[in-house]
């Protein structure tokens, strides 16, 4: 079965598939092809099976999968407890997101009873929300090695899962291709040498007032890793707004603020008395000066013998 749509929504406990619950029948492919998918409050995407190998799923998604509120996507083959193989998720949304909740119960699943695990192949930009889960994490995590009970459905997370519940060796694969990822980087060691004696130590600057500071700003609101939620301890950051541009300033004017010549500055040859009464240098004397030969221009005459 194959869907073509912009916007696919299943919602209430409703369901698209192409399942097998019955007989010996293998059910087929369901293929769906998307802007956008969203499954809400128990909705389900599924080819399984009960007693034989499950069908494949296909999704070509364009922006967003989005699965909330224990939704399900599902390949699994063995639905009844009998034989059958979990076949393949392929879900390719290699320009947008996959979403779920973390602790919303949303699953992806190619898992099998008493065959062989599925594969679940994934390609986005990003996944928020999932956690692949091996056969011994969740033996772990549900405290039990039954495989009537080893079902991620009994987890609060939203997991990804292609295993084989009652043969270990028989587990399948999940791959997740993101690209840009590094998440496989590579880390290099500090030293184990503190530096709480260096930072602790203050400035000899001779004021007792005077210390040096070692401040930890955090980022900004942002958390460690971009696929992590916000803490309680977060620094809230408010949003600025930028000046609006404005073409019809005078650009005239500060053009001519650019390129004017500054003064030059002249050495002053004389004093003189402005309108207040007070004395002042100058360099341009007045062409009608009161006689008083100290405010004549200085000069280097000789002085006469007496």
């Amino acid at each position: 079965m194959r869907i073509t749509t912009g916007k696919l929504i299943i919602q209430d406990q409703a369901e698209v598939g192409v399942n097998s619950n019955f007989g010996s029948g293998k059910p087929g492919n369901l293929e769906v092809v998307a802007r956008s998918i969203l499954l809400d409050n128990q909705a389900t995407l599924n080819a399984r099976a009960a007693s034989v190998d499950g069908g494949n799923i296909i999704l070509q998604v364009r922006d967003i999968l989005l699965l909330r509120r224990n939704s399900q996507i599902s390949a699994t083959a063995g639905i009844a407890g009998a034989g059958g193989n979990g076949s393949n998720i392929t879900i390719n949304v290699p320009n947008g997101f996959i979403i779920a909740l973390p602790n919303e119960n949303s699953d992806i699943t190619a898992n099998a009873f008493t065959g062989t695990g599925g594969k679940v192949d994934i390609t986005a930009q990003s996944i928020f929300g999932f956690t692949p889960r091996s056969r011994e994490e969740l033996q772990t995590l549900l405290g039990t090695n039954d495989p009537n009970k080893l079902n991620p459905a009994r987890l609060s997370s939203s997991d990804i899962t292609a295993i084989s519940r009652t043969n270990p060796s028989l587990n399948g694969q999940v791959r997740i291709n993101i690209p840009h990822d590094n998440s496989n980087r590579t880390f290099i060691n500090l030293p184990a040498r503190s530096i709480t004696t260096e930072l602790a130590q203050g400035c000899q600057t001779g004021e007792t007032a005077a210390k040096s500071q070692f401040v930890i700003t955090g980022r900004g609101g942002l958390p460690p890793n971009p696929r992590e939620a916000l803490n309680n301890d977060a620094v809230q950051v408010g949003l600025i707004t930028l000046n609006p541009s404005n073409d019809n300033r005078d650009r005239s004017f500060v053009a001519s603020k650019i390129t004017t010549t500054p003064e030059r500055i002249v050495e002053a040859t004389g004093l003189a008395l402005n309108e207040k009464g007070e004395v002042v240098l100058t360099a341009n004397l007045p062409t009608t000066t009161p006689h008083s030969p100290w405010l004549k221009p200085a000069s280097c005459r000789a002085i006469p013998n007496s």
